[in-house]
Order: structure tokens, then C-alpha cells, then sequence
């Protein structure tokens, strides 16, 4: 039998190696199976399921339902579009076994369905499972509020913190990688007509943690997930091999979530390698800095080691530098665009990030090419360069990514 490990997120996978759930039986929606169980519910009456609020395990021996089809097909249906976790039909008098259709629904919605013999008491498998959550919630709890000091406070790294932190199931032994999720619109989603809906919240919050827990468990990672307002920290040990893989994981949790929740708009940052505790709180800055650089394109991933420029612009504190740097340089253009509302600027930043690919350059303005080439030659005019001289083509750039480091720090 499994060892139950009391850190571990409570999914319909892994209850059954808590006492009593070991009687359990899946009979369907096997791929549902890292749903995760917020609570444990009976619920005999199909009526009461507007009460339910998301995540929970629904327990029922069928005494109201017995052996009508129609309605146990519908109460999955139901019980789905809820976002429940799964359904335990103690099996017996009323429903002897699950239905083929049954099985044939739950498995096409991955809605995982279990069957419990009748002789097992559903008072002791519910308490069984509610004490797992319970526990597990408080080394949640406990395990946010350690991480939270690292991160966000000045903890000393003696031995007492570096054991505790290896409760949290950090190994001291391996490397590390922070990415930092960001759900850009988290707050517009879940308000709706103005009134915060609490039930949308813990669904959307619940489903972004089933696709994170999904794909650390089938890369065989234990990863440390603190959730904090609209932002998710999440810290996974990675093998020397795995390093190039990372923005991979990333894409894939991105992916994931826009296929489940097309609505939500994501952003992730990827910070440094670390080993050492004292480590984390500057990979997670440099996530959050990958972020900002972000700025305001959603649905992407940013990693820090990409950052190129933008790592030694972080490192630098005289904004005011900066500043006269980017006058100095784009200035002049800027003070064109401004008195003759023309569009030189970004003309110019296009051009660069087209790699002076004049058509490309002309279809992404949506103009005309000979118009690209006399913006070209007003902007040459403009700044006594050459657009064509790669010095000046890379200090164009740099300013380029001075002003947008700037817009991003304000």
C-alpha cells in the first residue's frame, strides 16, 4: 500500500492510501484523477448541488436517485460544470453498480467516479479524508508563511531554518528553478457586474493549482506552489540536463490554463538556478523583473537569462542616467513626433525589431513600402544617422530598451 504523505496536495489519486479509502474503487474518468478535494460533501438530494462551492468529493449511496438513469447522468453533468472533484457511489440496495452510460459520460467529461462496497461506512472514509485536508491545510498554511519570510523578509540561515525548510520538502542537495505566474486579469475575471464573486474566485484559483500539481507530477517534481493574491510562486528542483527545458514547463502551464480558462490572461517569469535558501528571494525577484519586462504582452513567458540588456539595466540605480541617456539618443525624434503627431518613434523601434527587414517592417505598420522608405530617410534626416550602420543601429536599440525599462518601472 501507498505511504501517505501528509505535505502532499489531497487529489482523487492520492486518498487512496488514506484509511478506509483504500477501499475505493475507480470505475471511471481515470484521467480526471489529479482533481483536487477541498472538502468531502454527501449529498443524497441532486437538488442541494447549487450549494456547492468547487472541489469537493461528493459521497451518495443513491437512496433518492435508486435506478433512475436519467437522473445520476444529469447529476454528473451538473456535478462537472461545479468543478466538484469527483463522486463515491456507495455501492448496494439502491445503485448496485455505476451504469455503462455512466461510465461513458464520466469518462468522456474525465469526472472521476469510485465505487465504495456498502459495508464500508461513509461517516469513516469522509472523516478520514477531511482529516487529510485539514492537516494538509495547516502545513499549507504553515509552508506559505515560512516561503513568505524568505521571499518577502530577512530571515538569518542557520541550521533550525535550513531543517525546517527541508519539511517543506526542500533538498538542500539539488538545484532549483523559481517561475513566478502572474494572472494579469485575475481581478476583472472574477469580478463580475461589479460584485466579487467568491465561488468564480476559488474555482479559478483551484484549476490553475490542478494544471501546475498535473504536470510537476508527471515530471516527477516536487514542487513548492505559494499562492499570494493574483500572483503564484512556484519552485521545482531541475537536473543539469533539464536546464534548457525550463521555458518548456512554463509554455506547457501557460498552454494548459488558456485551454481551461481561455478567458484568464497569464504572464510567467523564469528566475535564476539556485541551491542555497538564502538563493530563492533574489531567483523570485528576478522572475518578477522578467515580468515587468513583460510589460503589457499576456499569454507569454519571459526568462530571466534571456533578458539580455535588460539584466545590467536592473542593476543599475541612477534612473536619472537613464533618463538623459534616452533623450540624448531618441530625443530629437521624439519631440518630432510630438509637434507634428507623426509616428517616427515607433516607426524606427519596428524597423529595429524587424531586423531592418523593409517588408516586414511595412506589413506589420500596415503601410505602404515606399512610405517605410521616406519614414526611413525623415528619421535618418531627424537623427544624423544611418540606418543602415549597425553602431547606430544597436544604440537605437538600447534606447529602445531604456524606455521600455523605464515604463515598466513606473
Amino acid at each position: 500500500m501507498e505511504v501517505y504523505d501528509e505535505t502532499m496536495i489531497i487529489d482523487c489519486e492520492n486518498i487512496r492510501a488514506l484509511p478506509y479509502a483504500n477501499k475505493l474503487k475507480v470505475v471511471a474518468g481515470k484521467r480526471g484523477m489529479g482533481r483536487i478535494i477541498k472538502w468531502v460533501h454527501f449529498m443524497e438530494n441532486p437538488g442541494y448541488i447549487r450549494w456547492l462551492k468547487g472541489g469537493e468529493l461528493i459521497l451518495i449511496t443513491g437512496i433518492l436517485i435508486k435506478d433512475d438513469i436519467n437522473i445520476l447522468y444529469k447529476l454528473i453533468e451538473d456535478l462537472n460544470s461545479k468543478n466538484i472533484a469527483g463522486l463515491v457511489i456507495n455501492v448496494g440496495p439502491y445503485i448496485p453498480s455505476t451504469p455503462k452510460n455512466i461510465i461513458e459520460l464520466a469518462d468522456h467529461l474525465d469526472f472521476p467516479i469510485f465505487e465504495l462496497p456498502f459495508e464500508v461506512r461513509l461517516i469513516d472514509i469522509s472523516q478520514s479524508i477531511c482529516k487529510a485536508i485539514f492537516m494538509n491545510k495547516m502545513e499549507q498554511e504553515s509552508m506559505n508563511s515560512f516561503i513568505k519570510n524568505i521571499i518577502f523578509g530577512d530571515l538569518n540561515y542557520d541550521e533550525d531554518e535550513v531543517n525546517k525548510s527541508k519539511f517543506y520538502k526542500y533538498n538542500p542537495g539539488k538545484t532549483y528553478c523559481s517561475m513566478v505566474l502572474y494572472v494579469d486579469n485575475f481581478i476583472s475575471f472574477v469580478k463580475q457586474g461589479g460584485v466579487w464573486n467568491e465561488e468564480l474566485e476559488t474555482r479559478t484559483r483551484q484549476q490553475i493549482e490542478e494544471i501546475i500539481v498535473n504536470i510537476m507530477n508527471r515530471l516527477n517534481k516536487k514542487s513548492i506552489n505559494i499562492i499570494e493574491d493574483t500572483f503564484i510562486v512556484i519552485m521545482f528542483p531541475v537536473e543539469k540536463y533539464e536546464r534548457d527545458k525550463i521555458n518548456s514547463i512554463a509554455e506547457e502551464i501557460l498552454s494548459n490554463i488558456n485551454s481551461k480558462i481561455e478567458e484568464l490572461k497569464i504572464s510567467i517569469g523564469i528566475g535564476s538556478f539556485w541551491t542555497r535558501l538564502e538563493e530563492l528571494k533574489d531567483s523570485v525577484n528576478k522572475a518578477q523583473n522578467a515580468l515587468k519586462i513583460l510589460g503589457g504582452n499576456k499569454n507569454k513567458v519571459c526568462s530571466y537569462k534571456d533578458m539580455g540588456m535588460y539584466r545590467l539595466l536592473f542593476d543599475m540605480s541612477k534612473k536619472d542616467e537613464m533618463k538623459r541617456l534616452l533623450r540624448e539618443i531618441l530625443g530629437e525624434l521624439m519631440e518630432y513626433d510630438s509637434k507634428n503627431s507623426t509616428s517616427l518613434v515607433e516607426t524606427l523601434k519596428v524597423y529595429i525589431n524587424e531586423n531592418c527587414n523593409l517588408i516586414h517592417t511595412a506589413e506589420e505598420l500596415f503601410i505602404h513600402k515606399n512610405t517605410l522608405k521616406y519614414r526611413i530617410k525623415r528619421i535618418e534626416e531627424i537623427l544624423n544617422c544611418n540606418l543602415r550602420n549597425m553602431e547606430h543601429l544597436f544604440r537605437f536599440d538600447m534606447a529602445f530598451k531604456i524606455k521600455n525599462f523605464l515604463s515598466c518601472m513606473k
